[in-house]
């Protein structure tokens, strides 16, 4: 009998210090500003897309490490001032956490790539959280880059993550630090439908196999086991050439068979016929084993070669 099933994935889809560098900005005549208080505004990109290291977001069986970029800019205007900055998550209950579909994706925002982390739970930020810097009189703008970045081996359920971080912005003046800005930060990252199956009953590489039954004027039974895992459900479709029956090869009356998959029987007098595994929000793999059973004919079947050719597909969706 031959085997047919299509391995494949088929997803339905879909501390360190940072220095800030000198934007340039328009010359004023400076003795004109000498008087003026300091005057500060905060430009942040108002949000970042996950693109991951294939531009596909994040992929929950990808080992590898990728940053997305984010900037910051700082506008001055007056006297001499210094500043700092820092950042808080307001969304995922406080932490550093993307809301979806499954469970949270951590992900956290760095000076650089190796760290310290720019998000701190304290308001005011922490001496290794904050970004420091100063003006000279008059006018001028100051920039720096930070990175996104959400560590791998998550396992979580396909779909959109997002969530929200607050960049602020403070004045030091006298040792008096003041809230001068805020902005938001939006954080979005699809998370793929990926599936894995494999199984020893295959030849490694090869997609098909045949399963040898045995003298069939008695009752037979084998078993294919598979091993699955996804991070969403998985939809998986028999289609049986025969309708369910090993063809003779002359022509002979066929015999009948019955296929058990994971105990549940499988109608194969239709076209297709589909079943589902439900998701299970953890990385483990999962065992889906398919029984082929022939029962005892009730005479004896004429004698020659029967086959019939099944094809199991899986699909995450």
């Amino acid at each position: 009998m031959m085997m047919k099933p299509p391995l494949k994935i088929l997803p339905h889809l879909l501390g360190a210090s940072l220095i800030f560098h000198a934007i340039p900005a328009v010359a004023q005549n400076d003795a004109m500003l000498a008087d003026d208080p300091c005057k500060l505004e905060l430009t942040v990109d108002g949000s970042v897309d996950w693109r991951g290291l294939y531009g596909r977001g994040y992929e929950v069986f990808d080992e590898g490490e990728s940053f997305e970029t984010v900037t910051i800019s700082v506008r001055h205007q007056g006297v001499a001032c210094q500043f700092f900055l820092t950042a808080a998550p307001i969304s995922g209950g406080g932490i550093n956490a993307l809301t979806g579909p499954g469970e949270p994706l951590y992900y956290d925002l760095l000076k650089t790539t190796s760290g310290p982390s720019f998000l701190s739970a304290d308001f005011e930020g922490t001496e290794t959280s904050r970004i420091e810097g100063q003006f000279s009189q008059g006018r001028s703008a100051q920039g720096a880059t930070l990175l996104v970045s959400i560590p791998a081996n998550q396992f979580v359920r396909g779909g959109t993550y997002s969530g929200q971080a607050m960049v602020r912005l403070f004045r030091v003046d006298a040792g008096i630090q003041e809230l001068v800005a805020e902005a938001p930060l939006v954080i979005l990252a699809p998370v793929a439908s990926v599936l894995k199956v494999r199984s020893d009953d295959f030849p490694e590489g090869v997609r098909e196999t045949s399963v040898d039954l045995g003298d069939l004027s008695k009752a037979a039974r084998r078993t294919v086991d598979f091993n699955i895992l996804s991070n969403a459900e998985v939809a998986v479709t028999f289609q049986s050439a025969n309708r369910g029956k090993l063809a003779h090869e002359a022509g002979a009356p066929g015999i009948g068979y019955n296929l058990l998959f994971r105990g549940e029987n499988i109608d194969l007098s239709a076209s297709a016929l589909s079943t589902r595994i439900n998701h299970i929000p953890n990385r483990v793999e999962r065992a889906v084993p398919l029984e082929i059973v022939v029962p005892a004919p009730n005479g004896l079947p004429a004698a020659g070669q029967y086959s019939d050719a099944l094809t199991v597909t899986f699909t995450a969706e």
